[in-house]
């Protein structure tokens, strides 16, 4: 018993119950259930006020408790840590933030895509319809019918075809929305750059999907 919940006690204190939801939330891209942790983020203040009271309380006081007190005080120090504890190693950069943890997520739900059905469409439009000259790039936003099954499947919010500097179009899909982040994947040819020259703004990360393909995250 102890062997199991070893590592389920050290997954709570590191990335506690809003890490959690945030990476179960990737798995399955349910931006909804990511952007509700917010109603959770009052607790949060509480817990890291309460938190080392408790455990200096139940330092001091534990050799004389009966059990059931010691059972309830290790409860709420346990619950009460969950939420401090994350917040002290993130602000320490120890651990990730729970928007990385929902693209954590995310990247392993994206092992289902269809890569090479998506590039195999992508191969289907007109480059010349897309070009990089004088007044910028020229792109084309795809949604609702307009997309293919192998991206309507996945459900963006939409899919933007766009040319890059070495000749090529690249597709773009995109989730998320403006107080949580956004998040999404870029599909090109086999050899594209990971990722493209300029593609990546500031404070935007990158995750290998495949050749020719991956994964970013940013604000």
């Amino acid at each position: 018993m102890a062997v199991v919940l070893t590592p389920v006690l050290a997954a709570w204190f590191v990335w506690g119950p809003l890490g959690i939801i945030s990476y179960l939330s990737g798995l399955c891209n349910w931006m909804w259930s990511y952007a509700s942790l917010v109603y959770l983020l009052w607790v949060v203040p509480a817990a890291v006020l309460g938190f080392p009271v408790l455990v200096v309380y139940g330092a001091l006081t534990w050799r004389w408790q009966r059990a059931s007190a010691r059972r309830s005080l290790a409860v709420w120090i346990i619950l009460t840590g969950g939420f401090a504890c994350p917040l002290g190693l993130g602000l320490a950069g120890l651990s990730s933030s729970p928007f990385d943890l929902y693209v954590r997520g995310f990247t392993t739900h994206m092992q289902r895509a269809d890569v090479e059905a998506i590039r195999g469409w992508l191969g289907t439009l007109d480059p010349n319809a897309y070009m990089v000259g004088t007044f910028g790039i020229s792109q084309k936003r795809f949604v609702g019918a307009e997309l293919p099954p192998c991206i309507a499947d996945l459900h963006p919010k939409w899919a933007t075809v766009q040319p890059e500097e070495g000749g090529y179009l690249t597709v773009s899909l995109l989730w998320g929305g403006g107080f949580i982040g956004h998040w999404g994947i870029v599909v090109g040819p086999e050899e594209m750059p990971m990722p493209p020259a300029g593609r990546l703004g500031a404070g935007d990360r990158q995750f290998p999907l495949a050749r020719g393909a991956y994964l970013w995250s940013g604000d």
